[in-house]
């Protein structure tokens, strides 16, 4: 974005909780719009994990508070466990309803040997693939004083790369119109995000609003032209209602077999006649 500012905030050289993580992502929020996260639980495929109540808060505050009340953008990683078969739904942060949940393809349209498929996923866009066979992405790298030879990098990889190319598209966004809330981010990019150059990929399923998505890379491939040329003549979507059921508390046997799967059912009424009555679904 030509008239954007971007800084590092150092929290993973040291020991990482849960008070250091909502330091972070809390940090200045009336003065920085969007942050980009490229961290979260270990992607060894048996980690279950997310934010602490403190790292909770200052995403609920964040969203409710930051940028004078329109709410912080929250660019998230989905990523790099898929040669464990780790899945993103197991990561608390990426599958935040307050995050935009950000996949990778190879420069060639293609899942790469490090995805993640999840139904958290809201888009994509291009990264690093197979090394010595596909592209990675250009990038800043560590301090000169530190190694002269790395002011610059053009190997930086994996989802890791896919959020910040995210976070500066969603930058353009709001130069283009900075009253865009969080929650109207989240449908201008589910809205411009296009399919057709991932369809090579298997795995595409038409929602109930008639819009192609997949596990893999969301709604698609992120569009910067079509977000911003949509932004400008946005409406800012109605409050949000928040309808809570009641929780399931019961003790059930998980099969540890491969592929095995538990069902839970639940009656919900869409809290129809209240002042949270849900009119249009956004978050589950």
């Amino acid at each position: 974005a030509y008239n954007a500012s971007i800084g590092g905030v150092r929290m993973l050289d040291g020991t990482v909780n849960d008070a250091v993580e909502a330091r972070a992502l809390g940090l200045n929020p009336d003065h920085i719009d969007i942050y980009s996260a490229s961290w979260g639980p270990e992607d060894d495929g048996k980690t279950v994990d997310g934010p602490g109540p403190l790292a909770r808060r200052a995403f609920i505050n964040g969203v409710t508070s930051g940028r004078r009340g329109k709410g912080s953008i929250f660019v998230w990683a989905s990523g790099n466990g898929g040669r464990h078969t780790d899945s993103c739904n197991c990561d608390g942060y990426t599958n935040s309803i307050f995050t935009l949940s950000i996949s990778s393809a190879t420069q060639g349209g293609f899942k790469p040997w490090y995805l993640e498929e999840c139904s958290s996923t809201l888009s994509t866009t291009y990264s690093s693939g197979t090394p010595g066979h596909d592209k990675s992405i250009a990038s800043v790298d560590m301090d000169g004083k530190l190694r002269s030879d790395h002011i610059c990098t053009v190997e930086h990889t994996g989802t890791s790369a896919s959020a910040p190319l995210a976070a500066g598209m969603c930058a353009l966004a709001l130069e283009a119109n900075p009253s865009l809330t969080w929650r109207d981010m989240q449908y201008l990019v589910v809205l411009t995000s296009k399919p057709g150059p991932l369809e090579k990929e298997s795995g595409w399923i038409v929602n109930g609003v008639k819009r192609k998505v997949s596990h893999k890379f969301g709604y698609g491939l992120m569009d910067g032209g079509s977000l911003v040329a949509l932004a400008e003549q946005w409406t800012t979507v109605p409050s949000q209602h928040i309808c809570k059921s009641q929780e399931i508390n019961e003790e059930r046997q998980i099969e540890p077999s491969y592929g095995s799967a538990l069902t839970v059912s639940m009656d919900v009424n869409a809290c129809i006649g209240t002042l949270n009555e849900i009119r249009f679904l956004e978050h589950v």
